[in-house]
This record gives C-alpha cells, structure tokens and sequence, in this order.
C-alpha cells in the first residue's frame, strides 16, 4: 500500500485530490478549502506569545502549525519545531501551501518518522520537502501503535522524547 501511495504520490501529485481527500480528508479540507483554513488557523493562532517557544506538531497539527509559523514567524521568539507523522512530504500536500520553507531558521526543525507510517511517507528533505536551512529528518522511529501513525508511537520514542526535552531546557 505504501509503495502505491508513492507511486502516486511522486507521479500524479497535481491529479491526485481524490486520494488525499479519500485517505487524509482532515489534511485535505486545511489545505484545500480556504475558509477551513482561515477558521483553524484563527483558532491556533489566539495562543501565540512573543514567550520563547517550542512547537510539537503531528499529523494535521504539523500542516496546520506550519503554515501558522510561517505566517507568524516575525511576532513569534520560536525556538525549535519538531514534527513527527508529518504528511507535508507528500506533494499533494506540499504543493497547496505555496514554497517550503523553513520558519524557525536556524535554529531547528526536527523531523522524525516511521517508514511504515502511510500518512508520512517521505522525509522533509531536499527531494520532498526542500528548505533553506535544511530539516532534520530522522527515520528510526518505531511506532509500535496499530496504525503506525499514532502519536503515542512517536511521544515515547527515546530519540523524539530526548529532542523535546533538550528543546524544552534549551
């Protein structure tokens, strides 16, 4: 199913609506109905401070807090971004949210998956998801949960649990 999804994915990423809507239909409304992402980016965006801060996104929440952080970028003291079951490195996704880039500069991104995880299939690297600077993507994940994509399956990873504790003492 994966090797499909890629296929797909790498081939036909501007026809390909109907499988983002059919397999990721949260992720597909965000990025494909304006209004949608006009009212959840509202919602997420009320809780931004000028506070140092870290922001730890799965799934949707990985979508819908980067084009928050990008659109933010200058009112925010953000200090590192961890994503983990992140669909953004797929075309279908990445391509309705205009040219990636990197909104925490510098000083991290931080990518972690599972590559058995159908919803992140390809890393943020310079083949799927290029920025300047570069993301850190680390595939070691072992996502014991049913689906490979839950986020407990991610949270109690040791390397993902020691990245956002060393973010959150840094």
């Amino acid at each position: 199913v994966q090797a499909i999804a890629r296929t797909i994915d790498k081939r036909l990423h501007r026809t390909t609506d109907f499988t983002i809507e059919r397999f990721l239909r949260d992720v597909f409304l965000y990025v494909s109905l304006p209004a949608v992402t006009r009212e959840i980016n509202a919602i997420v965006e009320k809780t931004i401070t000028a506070e140092p801060t870290i922001v730890i996104g799965h799934s949707l929440g990985s979508v819908v807090a980067y084009n928050v952080l990008r659109a933010n970028k200058q009112r925010m003291d953000l200090r590192h971004y961890i994503t983990v079951g992140s669909p953004l490195g797929l075309r279908v996704v990445s391509s309705k949210l205009g040219v990636p880039e990197n909104p925490v500069g510098p000083s991290g991104w931080y990518n972690a998956w599972d590559e058995r995880d159908i919803v992140a299939l390809n890393p943020l690297d310079d083949r799927w998801f290029p920025t300047d600077p570069p993301i850190e993507n680390s595939n070691h994940v072992n996502n014991r949960t049913d689906n490979r994509h839950g986020i407990i399956g991610y949270l109690d990873d040791r390397e993902v649990a020691a990245r956002i504790a060393a973010a959150l003492v840094a």
